[in-house]
């Protein structure tokens, strides 16, 4: 990456030539943005920020747009920047982009506008990394992580740490200049208070942040139970569609099978599984039960169907049920426990709801930060450190060195001191035109 280069790129998603949008957006951003967009808008005003709509030319096509105007040092990458809001058609987008090219600007690497954003100041970088989580989200708890880190919330944890580590340095590096005067400017047990503040601090917040790479990870239930306690139905129910052969013979189902279920905060994955049984002499029958029960031991969450109008004792089960659901309650006089029917469709409403509960939690206010592993390796070693620093408070250098690696460490949380490769991989996750 090239700070000096201007940059162009689709910004907005394509899915396809045959898939119309509302509008493509067009991003240049960079030195020459200002003169190489001149060149296509007629009568472009670039002095000042803003919006408005122009008459575009690209390839001798004249098209209308909206041009959206953000000037250096005040734009998302801290360098000039244009978008254009070209009507919905792709070619056309790609189109305004190879003409860019040709007039001196280069196609943006995969997370090159974020990335000048960091470098010029505008973004610290977990605030970058939740760009690129808001852009991949597909659960509602993705979203909410994102929207902490692009709030700055991380830095404003890490914040005051950073201020007592610079500040005790300062008075630790000052004393060993004038150690020769016998001159104390902080002493160990002042090092230790401090240390142990903040290790309590950056305790609990590993402790109580969440896993970043556990909210991308897509939740897996498995229903388990006898042959013909109507999981299959079930899982079509949940489905809304028709994922599974249903039968009145019991056994059926006699492999995996998986399907999408869209609860209140995101998208889960239901497995249905052959029907547990106690072990038969039969070969294949005894690899179903295999496949079942591994299936079952591998999934997130396990919910035991039963057959709410049997009388039947069931199979030992190869874990304990996160939930218990009483199927065919349509066929029972008053089943106790979660009622369910996956043919009349009763209880559904309420299963769904615990579904998102197990899967989702009930942080809905999203007031904790997430942390990826990046965050945790780094607060960790500063951790590591501080505890260093504290075993040695009384030798003066020594305290130094280990505080000023824990500073370094939670410095790199934040992209104050972060080397290039891990900047390289940090952004190479993100789309291009971002």
């Amino acid at each position: 990456m090239h700070p000096s280069d201007t940059i162009v790129a689709i910004s907005s998603s394509v899915a396809s030539d045959a898939t119309p949008a509302a509008r493509m957006i067009v991003r240049i951003a960079g030195p020459a943005a200002l003169r190489i967009s001149s060149g296509f808008i007629e009568q472009f005003e670039p002095r000042h920020a803003g919006a408005a709509e122009y008459t575009l030319s690209i390839d001798n096509l004249p098209v209308r747009a909206w041009v959206y105007t953000f000037l250096a040092p005040r734009s998302y990458t801290g360098d000039d920047l244009i978008e254009l809001h070209l009507p919905g058609n792709a070619l056309l987008a790609r189109m305004a982009v190879d003409a860019f090219v040709a007039a001196g600007a280069r196609l943006a690497e995969p997370g090159e506008f974020t990335a000048r954003a960091f470098l010029n100041g505008r973004l610290d970088l977990p605030a970058a990394e939740g760009v690129a989580l808001a852009v991949s989200a597909t659960q509602e708890s993705e979203l909410r992580a994102a929207r902490q880190l692009m709030s700055g919330e991380l830095a404003r944890r890490l914040g005051p740490h950073l201020e007592t580590l610079v500040e005790t340095l300062a008075l630790l590096e000052t004393g060993i200049d004038f150690s020769d005067q016998d001159v104390t400017f902080i002493d160990a047990d002042e090092i230790r208070r401090r240390v142990g503040r903040m290790q309590d601090d950056l305790t609990r917040l590993l402790n109580e942040s969440p896993q970043f790479e556990r909210l991308t990870h897509r939740p897996r239930f498995v229903l388990m139970g006898r042959p013909n306690a109507g999981k299959s139905t079930l899982l079509n129910a949940l489905a809304g569609h028709q994922r599974a052969v249903v039968s009145p013979v019991a056994g059926t189902t006699r492999d995996v099978l998986s399907a999408e279920v869209k609860l209140d905060s995101g998208i889960v994955e239901v497995t249905d599984v052959a029907g547990l049984d106690h072990p038969a002499d039969d070969t294949i029958e005894r690899q179903m039960q295999h496949h079942a029960r591994r299936g079952i031991e591998e999934a997130d969450f396990a919910i035991h169907v039963v057959d709410a109008a049997a009388t039947n004792e069931d199979a030992p089960l190869p874990r304990p049920a996160d939930l218990v659901v009483m199927n065919k309650s349509d066929l029972a006089s008053a089943p106790e426990g979660m009622a369910v029917s996956a043919k009349t469709g009763e209880g559904l409403e309420q299963l769904r709801s615990e579904m998102n509960r197990l899967a989702f939690g009930t942080d809905t206010a999203g007031s904790r930060v997430a942390l990826n592993s990046r965050h945790r390796a780094a607060i960790e070693g500063a951790l590591h450190h501080l505890a260093a620093a504290a075993a040695v408070a009384e030798t003066a250098e020594l305290a130094a060195h280990d505080l000023r690696a824990a500073l370094d460490a939670l410095g790199s949380v934040l992209g104050q001191v972060t080397p290039d490769d891990v900047l390289g991989r940090v952004f190479a996750t993100f789309c291009i035109g971002k």
